[in-house]
């Protein structure tokens, strides 16, 4: 910086329009990769496809592994899914649980649905994974 009579003089940013436009479309990208991030859309895994999922109870010959949580959707992004889709995301969330416990049969309850400013933006499943030594009978497969 150089001082003229005694004063500071400010250093003078140089911006032209073409570098001001690349630091807004970097900022809108961003702001695109924070909403996606922020919803969650889980994709069911081929260990999760082979769970039942049901809202009947099990058989005898199963046994209860762990009460699970699945979650679809998110603050950010969920507003911008449809329910239908954030609670397919919800369950598929949960019967991967499942599987990773090593079930293959889960009791669901009803989903439940959370909002924010008027809008679904969350869907939440929650059940019980059981183990059941047979295939299980009386389990509609999603």
């Amino acid at each position: 910086m150089s001082v003229a009579k005694g004063r500071r003089m400010r250093p003078r940013l140089n911006v032209s329009f073409g570098s001001l436009s690349l630091v807004l479309v970097s900022l809108a990208s961003l702001a695109s990769l924070v909403t996606v991030a922020g919803c969650s859309t889980s994709a069911l895994s081929p260990k999760g496809a082979q769970v039942a999922a049901t809202r009947n109870p099990p058989t005898r010959d199963c046994a209860a592994l762990k009460y699970i949580v699945g979650q679809g959707g998110g603050t950010f992004g969920g507003a911008y899914i449809s329910n239908d889709d954030l609670v397919e995301y919800a369950m598929n969330d949960l019967r991967n649980k499942a599987a990773d416990l090593g079930a293959n049969y889960v009791q669901h309850d009803p989903p439940q649905l959370g909002s924010g400013s008027g809008t679904t933006t969350t869907v939440t499943i929650s059940g019980t994974a059981y183990r059941c030594s047979g295939a299980p009978t009386n389990a509609a497969k999603l």
